[in-house]
């Protein structure tokens, strides 16, 4: 699900060499706004905030937020630009957005939005935002390994330690941006020392009797593409399904290995699916690129899913996975895209894609501001629309002006919406942080 942009400035040549700096100043191209920013009225107006799937599927999704905001601590904040909303400020807004979606319709419903909420829209340093598909791969496996199935997942292993970087930055003894990072390793001597990264993983059996195998699959090309979604489904001998996702990570950076082979696929035919060909076509090259990207994804079963970041079941194209360092966690989004030609073939036209999302999940490849991840679902047809999906467009981020989110509204939402809806554990599990992007 997850490095990339930056920022140039234009300039128009300019003639005169007796006044080369006072033209060259005249003539710079203005800055591109980078990052969150508000969205002006005109822009607000321009998009309408279509939803080309009509608002199907879209409850579900932002019921699985407010299970998110209900378990966090009350003042647990979130930052829109200059304004901070707590956990409860976010719950109230989410409620509110239900409310609108729920019991309007039409311009109605279009106008509650526009006159109740505040736009912000999240721009990479083109003015826009990049887009990408991830999906829930269904994979024969087994739990037991065999001539079929020799690749295992492995559950965290036991000696994987993660090092918080806050006390260390709270003490001036590392830099202040190193707070709300960490460091993964294992324990050397009396020294952390690096993980073992994918290559020794995958290729030298490094976690031999270090690491559970939950499961097993066909081979480390099927793992490593099961690695890149963050869960999946492993279909068993007997018929039974057993879902799988992110636990942990070896604390290795993500490399995408697209890049390695950008001189040996074309780069309009770079999709997941040229990736796969192109290693079942030179099985001598796996070993290769699958060790470019030295991160290794760690598994564990879950009963409900695919989970996201926030620990809620993703819903299919209305999840979306951005920054968690950047933009708020369960956060109401629109997205303004098309679907790529390979998933749409016979279309005269780019088809848009232009709704409403939320934000429940996030990934290593998925980095900065107007970077988005789409979940488009389990199985096949998941597959062949993420696969080719690389696309601009724009997204924008909505909350609810600060009127309309006081305190007591939380409470009125349990009671209009039902207090059965904000039922969950107070258990937390992990963060996940799917490793998508090929």
């Amino acid at each position: 699900m997850t490095t990339r942009l930056r920022l140039q400035e234009a300039v128009r040549p300019c003639a005169a060499a007796a006044a080369v700096l006072t033209l060259l100043a005249g003539c710079a191209a203005p800055r591109i706004p980078v990052g969150l920013v508000p969205a002006p009225p005109a822009r607000i107006g321009e998009n309408r905030f279509i939803d080309d799937a009509d608002f199907a599927g879209l409850a579900d999704a932002l019921r699985q937020s407010l299970r998110y905001y209900r378990r966090l601590p009350d003042q647990t904040a979130f930052s829109y630009g200059d304004l901070t909303y707590t956990a409860r400020e976010m719950e109230a807004s989410t409620a509110l957005f239900l409310e609108i979606v729920e019991t309007s319709a039409g311009e109605a419903r279009l106008a509650a939005i526009r006159d109740k909420f505040l736009v912000f829209e999240s721009r990479n340093d083109r003015g826009a935002a990049f887009f990408t598909g991830y999906f829930e791969p269904v994979l024969p496996g087994s739990l037991a390994p065999s001539e079929r199935f020799r690749a295992p997942l492995h559950a965290v292993p036991a000696d994987l330690m993660t090092l918080d970087l806050a006390p260390y930055a709270d003490l001036g003894l590392v830099p202040a941006e190193l707070r709300g990072k960490s460091l993964r390793g294992k324990l050397q001597g009396k020294n952390l020392v690096p993980y073992d990264d994918r290559d020794r993983i995958s290729f030298g059996n490094a976690l031999a009797g270090r690491a559970e195998p939950i499961a097993w699959v066909a081979d480390d090309v099927e793992l490593f593409f099961l690695q890149i979604q963050g869960s999946g489904l492993i279909r068993l001998g007997d018929g039974s399904l057993l879902r799988v996702n992110y636990a942990d990570q070896n604390g290795h950076p993500y490399r995408a290995i697209g890049r390695l082979l950008r001189d040996r696929i074309p780069p309009e035919a770079m999709s997941l699916q040229a990736l796969k060909a192109y290693l079942r076509e030179h099985p001598d090259q796996v070993r290769e690129v699958l060790g470019y990207n030295p991160s290794y994804t760690f598994f564990r079963r879950v009963d409900e899913g695919p989970l996201g970041n926030i620990q809620v079941p993703l819903t299919r194209g209305r999840s979306l996975a951005m920054d968690a360092r950047l933009v708020p966690k369960g956060g109401i989004a629109w997205i303004d895209t098309t679907l790529p030609p390979a998933a749409t073939p016979g279309a005269p036209a780019p088809v848009p894609v232009r709704r409403f999302g939320v934000v429940q999940d996030t990934g290593g490849a998925i980095t900065g501001h107007g970077r988005v991840d789409i979940f488009w679902g389990t199985g096949e047809e998941a597959e062949r629309l993420a696969g080719p999906f690389k696309q601009e467009g724009r997204v924008f981020l909505l909350v609810a002006r600060k009127e309309y989110v006081p305190p007591t509204r939380q409470r009125q939402a349990e009671k209009e919406l039902g207090g059965a809806l904000f039922l969950e554990s107070a258990v937390t599990t992990k963060k996940s942080q799917g490793l998508r992007g090929p």
